[in-house]
């Protein structure tokens, strides 16, 4: 059963659920920031490389894994972007198909680089409701945690879930996706309940790279579980996508005034 991780970074007009102001001046000051950070990101002209390493496990009737590693390029100026993947190789044999799309089966993900923007740039934050949930560290790194949950009148399918923000500069850090945000989840839900256990979707995205004021992803992960009602968990399949040897030819940000 595939399901996938997309994450909005589309425009609506912000005056359609005015709703009221997240309570308490800490959090109003972090979401006032936060969404200068993703302006910024928003209109960064990008222009890199990397390695991503794809991981898929399934585990349906013959378990199996395979490893897909691409060369992943990114290009984006005056608004106009470019993404293509060379698969370079599979389980370690070598490959060279030119504009690959993603090999995996059970998952399939888009728009990780820009996750924050659909929870916390002007326009988006307007659809939900925030809150803390607390602090924690990541690696060296203090952060706080916050939760967003769209508002009731809001009925657009897209991702939500918790926010590691460092508080020093409200850049994002880490995203936990709540499970019933993800595509599809109504049926895995349903085949679920067919067979007497609940779904136990594990997905999460981590941008554990800085250059210039922006944060670039270094991990995506996303686990299809199931509970029984004796309480075991089997796990499906999941999909772990690691990247790394960034190569920036461009990282250009606009200046926000404050």
């Amino acid at each position: 059963m595939m399901f996938s991780l997309i994450v909005a970074i589309g425009f609506f007009s912000a005056q359609q659920y005015p709703g009221s102001q997240p309570d308490g001046s800490r959090l109003a000051a972090i979401l006032k920031k936060a969404e200068g950070y993703c302006r910024r990101l928003e209109n960064a002209a990008l222009d890199f490389v990397c390695l991503e390493e794809v991981t898929e496990r399934t585990r349906h009737f013959t378990p199996t894994t395979d490893v897909y590693l691409y060369d992943y390029q990114y290009v984006r100026k005056n608004q106009e972007m470019k993404e293509e993947r060379k698969l370079v190789s599979v389980n370690g044999k070598k490959e060279d198909i030119r504009d690959s799309p993603l090999q995996t089966v059970e998952f399939r993900y888009e728009n990780v680089l820009f996750g924050p923007v659909g929870l916390l740039s002007q326009s988006w934050q307007a659809y939900h409701d925030f809150r803390l949930v607390g602090e924690d560290t990541l690696g060296k790194e203090k952060t706080v945690v916050i939760e967003a949950i769209p508002k009731p009148e809001f009925h657009k399918p897209h991702c939500y879930g918790r926010i590691w923000v460092r508080e020093k500069d409200d850049t994002v850090l880490k995203i936990v996706w709540d499970q019933k945000s993800i595509e599809n989840f109504r049926s895995v839900e349903e085949w679920a309940k067919a067979h007497e256990a609940e779904p136990r979707i594990t997905a999460f995205s981590e941008y554990g790279l800085e250059k210039n004021g922006l944060r670039f992803p270094t991990r995506n992960y996303t686990e299809n579980a199931f509970v029984g009602k004796d309480g075991h968990k089997t796990v499906f399949a999941e999909v772990d996508t690691l990247y790394r040897g960034y190569k920036f030819f461009t990282v250009e940000t606009e200046i926000v005034l404050k």
